[in-house]
């Protein structure tokens, strides 16, 4: 009686044109990602609202954006939201994002008196959690709670700005969301700059990272 170690099988393999088909295939489902995925993290969706919320963070050409919206589209409040000044606050002399873009909005001329600063405290991770968290706080002690909002951010970070908002906020609060344009690619065409590559692979993490931290926070809560 013979031993053998090894033996003959057939099996089946993928034909030259199959290869070719999935190639294609693969090509057009990554063409269609690359003209869809900025508008997915960049999206502009409002509420009827005349209460606007922005983040501090944004650089001044959203900022006059803003500015602009908020005399034109009937708004009656603006709430600047933004964490500690990491470099400068000794020179400007303002401690937190939500400062400096208060004073930049007001200096663009909004009236002073309907914009107001609602600063987060400093956290090494999830800033943008953090920040949501103080307008939450800020609404419930000004009596403005259980309303709605339309929040303003800039480019591909508007998706996770809007998603951990409204996931701190809850329910009682209607949530819209306002993407400024990044000027610092086109992006139409994202791909050819390094600042949209490096954006849109930089807030596609961040937004898978922030649906995980609710799903885990919520199981810890169950």
């Amino acid at each position: 009686m013979k031993f053998h170690f090894f033996k003959r099988k057939e099996c089946t393999v993928p034909t030259a044109a199959t290869w070719c088909a999935a190639s294609i295939l693969c090509v057009v489902v990554l063409a269609a990602c690359a003209l869809t995925v900025h508008s997915f993290l960049a999206p502009v969706n409002t509420v009827p609202s005349d209460i606007l919320v922005v983040e501090g963070w944004m650089p001044e050409y959203a900022l006059q954006r803003v500015a602009a919206d908020f005399k034109t589209k009937g708004y009656r409040l603006m709430i600047v939201t933004g964490g500690p000044v990491e470099n400068g606050s000794f020179l400007s002399g303002y401690n937190t994002l939500a400062e400096v873009g208060f004073r930049t909005l007001v200096k663009l001329g909004v009236d002073s008196t309907r914009v107001v600063a609602a600063p987060s405290q400093f956290v090494r991770k999830d800033r943008t959690y953090e920040e949501a968290v103080a307008l939450k706080q800020w609404l419930e002690r000004s009596g403005t709670s259980g309303c709605s909002l339309n929040l303003y951010s800039l480019g591909c970070h508007a998706r996770r700005s809007h998603f951990l908002y409204t996931y701190v906020l809850g329910k009682a609060y209607a949530l819209g969301i306002v993407a400024c344009a990044d000027q610092s690619y086109d992006s139409r065409r994202w791909w050819r700059y390094s600042n949209g590559v490096r954006a849109i692979a930089d807030e596609s993490l961040a937004y898978a990272y922030a649906v995980a931290f609710s799903l885990f926070a919520s199981d810890l809560r169950n």
